[in-house]
């Protein structure tokens, strides 16, 4: 096993818990103060743009595009590759400040366009939100850039866990909200102070890292940088896409309806944040030092065992967070405004949802292989399909049985991008027989975790109490079996620890 792979994604894991941990607060104080409300609708469609807009650049194409340049800049020397850090942040900048300036004082046509399913004046409430929101597009933009630097330096720690400033911030905001009119004003200040925030965070993070930024703008870096992020941005971008229209549609299924995708969204992006993309971003890291056609082999085995190290951490949270959707939404949401209805609803699409979680997944790492070979393209033509598979149904299934219908259009949207994106690696990269071989092990460890969970379920009462002994109890099954089995992933990740251990 790669011993960086499991490095970076320990540590991006980590950092990701505890950041998602501070944003399940969040939606738990949301879920007290505000519940299903008109309000919190209009609070989501508000920071949608801007969180879009953060998913292309932060997660998505700016990082994709940034960190394979960056690396070949700093083949020749570390100056060359901050000069060219400086140039990035330069062009970034200009562009996502006029973004800022736009939808400010456009925030009124873009509210509706996106908010059109809701009456009038919850409108022109997501209208004045907006406004507060929009600066945040350069905030996360100008983050983005130095969440790029960090990666490529193999620093993930800090990189993934300023995010949990804003969910902080945002925090402060709801309790203090009850001084504002309208309440919701309150989070939605803290949000943007959230954002300066985790910039600062990152800058200072950066410059101990030796960045230091240079006041030169290199022509030549800013053209190779903008062709390949005008192509690698339209996979991500086609894919946030998805999440617009999810809401445009849910906007036309009665009040709550955005609120109850958003709550199982928030608990379904948990593992696919820890896991999915902590292995995603670390092997992209990982894959663009062996780009070149003479490192194919060594590009191969870590492409396979980033894959590996998938399957290990996302098959057992995504049957867990099937079969315990009822139990965790309610041990973190049903309280004050939100009823034991709200759960089941919320449950039913949480489920829906989580069947995704691996393809999506998979996706990510196979897709990023691409991209540290300097190939957007084929991943972008697969998005493209994604998404217009997403929106088709969409229509078909939110429209006929509801929000449960929102989530399966994006789930069967994913799985047919995995299906896709893995036969071009099939093709270009070939496959270890080995990780489908440990796959099928941590299948079988999966399925004792399953009897387990059902047992238990069976025996327990529905309490706080139950929920987490069965959490626990599922864990340790797992592990338990992986053990016997003597699964690859997982003596990988004892030997990081033991040997962590021993170095203190």
């Amino acid at each position: 096993m790669n011993q960086s792979i499991i490095k970076g994604t320990l540590a991006f894991a980590l950092a990701t818990m505890i950041s998602r941990i501070t944003g399940l607060l969040r939606d738990a104080f949301f879920a007290g103060y505000f519940g299903t409300s008109s309000q919190y609708d209009a609070y989501l469609v508000a920071i949608l743009i801007p969180f879009f807009l953060r998913k292309i650049f932060a997660e998505g194409a700016l990082s994709m595009v940034f960190v394979p340049l960056f690396a070949e800049k700093k083949k020749k020397s570390l100056v060359e590759a901050f000069k060219f850090a400086s140039t990035i942040l330069i062009l970034v900048v200009s562009i996502t400040g006029a973004i800022s300036l736009i939808g400010i004082f456009f925030s009124e046509p873009i509210s509706v366009t996106f908010a059109g399913g809701f009456e009038p004046e919850v409108i022109e409430l997501t209208a004045k939100l907006m406004k507060i929101t929009f600066p945040f597009v350069l905030l996360v933009s100008t983050w983005s850039v130095f969440y790029g630097i960090l990666n490529s330096l193999n620093f993930y720690f800090i990189a993934a866990l300023s995010p949990a400033f804003i969910n902080i911030s945002t925090i402060t905001g709801i309790v203090l909200s009850r001084y504002l009119n309208p309440p919701i004003l309150g989070p939605t200040i803290g949000f943007i102070i959230g954002g300066v925030a985790q910039l600062t965070v990152l800058i200072i993070a950066s410059s101990k890292r030796g960045f230091r930024f240079t006041l030169t703008f290199d022509k030549e870096s800013a053209r190779e940088f903008s062709l390949m992020f005008l192509i690698a941005m339209i996979s991500p971008a086609i894919t946030q896409l998805n999440s617009l229209v999810d809401t445009r549609v849910a906007t036309e299924l009665g009040s709550g309806a955005v609120s109850s995708l958003q709550y199982a969204m928030r608990l379904y992006q948990l593992p696919l944040g820890m896991f999915a993309v902590a292995v995603a971003t670390v092997s992209l890291a990982e894959l663009s030092k062996f780009a070149g056609d003479k490192e194919r082999e060594d590009f191969k085995k870590i492409l396979w065992e980033a894959f590996g190290t998938l399957m290990f951490l996302v098959i057992p949270a995504t049957i867990g967070l099937m079969i315990l959707s009822k139990e965790i939404v309610a041990l973190l949401f049903q309280r004050g405004k939100f009823t034991f209805e709200d759960t089941l609803n919320t449950s039913r699409i949480l489920r829906a949802y989580a069947v995704g979680m691996p393809f999506y997944g998979i996706f990510g790492i196979f897709s990023r292989a691409h991209y540290a070979r300097k190939n957007p393209r084929f991943p972008s033509i697969v998005a493209m399909i994604m998404a217009g598979t997403n929106i088709l149904l969409d229509i078909i299934l939110g429209l006929t049985i509801g929000p449960v219908g929102i989530a399966w259009a994006t789930t069967i949207a994913g799985i047919l991008g995995a299906m896709i994106v893995s036969f071009g690696i099939f093709k270009k990269i070939g496959y270890e027989s080995g990780y489908i071989r440990e796959t099928l092990k941590i299948a079988i460890c999966t399925s004792g975790m399953v009897l387990v969970l059902v047992l238990l379920k069976a025996l327990l009462p529905f309490s706080t109490l139950s929920s987490l002994i069965e959490i626990v109890a599922g864990t340790a099954i797992f592990m338990l079996l992986a053990k016997l089995l003597k699964v690859k992933e997982l003596e990988g990740f004892m030997r990081f620890l033991i040997g962590r251990k021993t170095r203190g």
